[in-house]
Parts: structure tokens; C-alpha cells; sequence
């Protein structure tokens, strides 16, 4: 059975009813997302979106215009990205023609909802490391 984001919602909810920590929010649109605020790792936002037979969990890493080496950065990020264990580096265009370094993992909608709160962890604690680790490229 495939979930669609709206049960992903609904059951991250119940998950995180009790912790205070966590803040759960279905974001309405042309292509909703569950949005994760995780105090833990500094209110970091992380978004959850399903299309056709994917789930993509993502948050910003840092925005392009905060980077002052880019090729220094991007080839920092190809390194990196081999060793990050189920999360990818990307860069992202916005609705606004913004750009963003991104951090993102992809799952199959059958996953449940331990794989796809897994993944939200695992990229929350992945973002950290790759802050720290890239820092010396950021403005």
C-alpha cells in the first residue's frame, strides 16, 4: 500500500503527538508537503513530499548566495556525498529562481512510516555533519 503524504502527515502526528521537540505541519499547495521542525537540530525544517511512486525528505543546506567559494563547495560536496549515509547533496531552483544546496533522501511511497522517520533523522543528523564539514565554504 502506497502512503500519500496526507497519511504521512496524519502519522507523523501521532508519532511525535507527545514530544515537544518535534512540530509537525501539512503545508497546502499546488503539491502539499509535510514540513518537520526538529528542535533537536536547532529548529531545522525538514520537508516531506510524494510524487508518483517517490518520497523526497529534504531541508537546505545553504543557500547559494552564502557561499563565497563555489567550486571549492561543490567539489567539497562530491566528496562528501559518497560517505553520507542516506542522504544526497544537491542544488535546488526555487519557485522564486532562488538556488539552494540541498540534503535529501528519496524512498518508495510503499515504505512505512519507521523508513520515512528514519530517513528524517538520519538527514537531520547527515545536515549537522555536513554544516560542520563545509563551513569553510559558507559566508
Amino acid at each position: 500500500m502506497s502512503l500519500s503524504i496526507h497519511d504521512i502527515h496524519a502519522q507523523l502526528t501521532q508519532r511525535y503527538a507527545n514530544d515537544d521537540g518535534v512540530r509537525v505541519e501539512l503545508i497546502e499547495g499546488l503539491t502539499p508537503a509535510v514540513m518537520v521542525e526538529l528542535e533537536e537540530y536547532g529548529d531545522l525544517d525538514i520537508i516531506v513530499a510524494s510524487s508518483g511512486e517517490q518520497i523526497v525528505v529534504s531541508t537546505i543546506l545553504v543557500p547559494a548566495s552564502q557561499v563565497k567559494d563555489v567550486a571549492g563547495l561543490n567539489a567539497a560536496c562530491m566528496r562528501l556525498n559518497p560517505i553520507n549515509p542516506l542522504s544526497n547533496l544537491g542544488i535546488t531552483t526555487d519557485a522564486d529562481g532562488v538556488e539552494n544546496y540541498v540534503v535529501f533522501g528519496e524512498l518508495s511511497t510503499r515504505s512505512g512510516i519507521d523508513a520515512i522517520d528514519e530517513e528524517i533523522q538520519a538527514l537531520a543528523a547527515n545536515t549537522i555533519d555536513a554544516v560542520e564539514a563545509l563551513r569553510p565554504y559558507f559566508d
